[in-house]
């Protein structure tokens, strides 16, 4: 996942900047609150921070880069979609969560 998001990263400076500004903000949380890095934090205290940054647009950002690059990498694709390449499908049901219905 690193890798992909770095390759996003270096192909769109805007989008590097605003997620450097990002990652900025929440280490500048995690110090103000926590007295420590985001890296050193226990997982809850990450957590926390997280929670209350969910709705900001760094976390949305992060969120989207993460799932997309799970999901273009082998274990999304093949180990958990059951994706295996040009295969014939008599039915693609497409996703199924509710919230992506229309």
């Amino acid at each position: 996942m690193p890798g992909y998001i770095d390759r996003r990263l270096a192909g769109n400076p805007q989008l590097a900047e605003r997620f450097r500004a990002g990652t900025k903000a929440l280490g500048a949380d995690a110090q103000s609150k926590f007295g420590a890095a985001f890296p050193a934090l226990i997982a809850g205290q990450r957590t926390e921070l997280l929670k209350a940054r969910r709705e900001d647009e760094f976390f949305r950002m992060a969120k989207g880069l993460t799932v997309d690059g799970y999901y273009s990498s082998k274990d999304g694709l093949a180990g958990e979609l059951g994706w295996h390449g040009n295969t014939f499908l008599a039915e693609f049901k497409g996703c199924t969560h509710p919230e992506h219905q229309s």
